[in-house]
């Protein structure tokens, strides 16, 4: 009942690391081979013989998430329901008493002999195979497969064409899809332009937008990191999206308030100056071949307003003010309030024979003509204007600025409420 398979089958079964076992169903005794028993720990008679272990003992062995699978086989087997018993299971490692370890066993087997009269299973024969090393490597692949799929990081891996292949469930909700076959990465995202940075290195995120179907841009931080398979040799990218949408719209808002007066509207200094710098350098790149001009204007007895109706009067003649220039002005052109009272204007000559003031001479017209009603008043204000002409010899924006400032000084000096030009070649 227990004798070894032939000499030659028992080598070749060795060769496979393969271990034998025998199945006594009568007197329920498993009968195991020395590789099968080396591997859970059980004592090897003398001689290499093959170890008895009732079939009782050895199902407390065998862990209890697996039993109820196990038996089930190993019942319907017996009973002829099916031809053959297969069934990969955890065995505790006997050599480990105080602290249990679990081996990975694979078993087939069959049933070679039945009673003729009742049909019963007498004996079974079958073969295991120890693949501890390949679950493990298995429930681990499970593990990280199960943890992308519900990782809340919108994850996706692409071919060497960048063809979509696999997707988490993150991806589905981020980008409102059920399925990306045949989609390409390209075609769901397309890079924002940041100059320079468009190019991504090695782990920094890219900039991307993706447009959903109900018509929303969502902003994204992309991570893009290649791989390659090292059983095909075969070209993979895994790329990871956050969904950064709240942020950039928080960041906008927040430079928009950085580089924007409460009270007007207009872009405060910090922000016309960033415009004026742009127009100045404009300019000199283009060699002459391109004009602009400035205008720095004050509101004439601003500070008599406020003493005399209050400063919510003050506000009021701000406000209508800012209106007035964007009514004036193009959308080109920039605009701002430098503080207090005063304003500027920078604004590209599109034509070659225009004459820099001319432009300005319609907001002091437009100046002249306005009222702004406060509390059943009603008042009006005049406003003093310095205007140049960005100069190829100004060698900063503060040449520029000088010139228009000491324009501004002399409308003011000449008796307000008037605009003065100062040629680049008067100053």
């Amino acid at each position: 009942m227990g004798d070894l398979p032939s000499a030659d089958a028992y080598l070749a079964l060795l060769a496979a690391d393969l271990a034998t076992w025998r199945l006594d169903c009568v007197a329920e005794v498993a009968y195991l081979s020395p590789l099968w028993a080396s591997w859970v720990g059980l004592a090897i008679p003398e001689g290499g013989a093959i170890c008895s272990l009732p079939f009782a003992q050895w199902r407390t062995y065998v862990h209890p998430d697996d039993w109820p699978q196990v038996r089930a086989g190993i019942i319907a087997l017996l009973k002829g329901e099916i031809p053959r018993y297969a069934a990969r299971y955890r065995f505790a490692a006997l050599s480990e008493p105080t602290k249990r370890q679990w081996v990975w066993l694979e078993d087939r087997g069959q049933v070679t002999e039945r009673d003729l009269a009742s049909g019963k299973a007498i004996t079974a024969i079958g073969v295991c195979r120890n693949i501890t090393s390949e679950m493990h490597h298995t429930v681990w692949e499970e593990r990280l497969a199960k943890g992308l799929l519900h990782a809340p990081i919108a994850t996706i891996i692409a071919d060497a064409h960048d063809r979509v292949i696999w997707w988490n469930r993150a991806s589905e909700a981020l980008f409102g899809r059920q399925s990306f076959a045949e989609v390409f990465v390209g075609a769901l995202t397309q890079p924002v332009a940041r100059g320079d940075a468009d190019v991504q290195e090695a782990g920094v995120p890219l900039l991307v937008t993706y447009t959903r179907e109900d018509g929303t841009t969502h902003y994204l931080e992309a991570y893009r990191a290649p791989f390659a398979s090292q059983v095909t040799g075969e070209q993979f990218v895994v790329y990871s999206f956050h969904d950064i949408t709240d942020r950039i719209a928080l960041e906008q808002q927040l430079r928009h308030l950085a580089l924007t007066d409460p009270l007007t509207g207009l872009p405060n200094r910090r922000a016309f100056m960033e415009r004026a710098g742009a127009l100045f350098a404009r300019v000199h790149r283009a060699g002459g071949k391109e004009r602009a001009a400035l205008a720095l204007i004050d509101l004439d007895w601003f500070k008599r307003i406020n003493d005399t109706m209050g400063h919510a009067a003050g506000d009021a003649v701000l406000r209508q003010f800012a209106r007035l220039l964007h009514q004036t002005y193009r959308q080109m052109d920039a605009l701002g309030r430098l503080g207090g009272e005063e304003f500027g204007v920078m604004l590209p000559l599109l034509h070659e024979d225009e004459e820099p003031w001319r432009p300005f001479e319609r907001l002091l017209e437009g100046v002249r003509r306005l009222a702004v009603p406060v509390d059943g008043s009603v008042i009006r204000f005049t406003c003093s204007i310095g205007v140049t002409e960005v100069a190829l010899s100004d060698r900063s924006l503060d040449d520029l600025f000088a010139r228009a400032d000491q324009a501004l000084y002399r409308a003011k000096e000449e008796g307000r409420n008037r605009l003065i030009w100062i040629a680049p070649q008067e100053a």
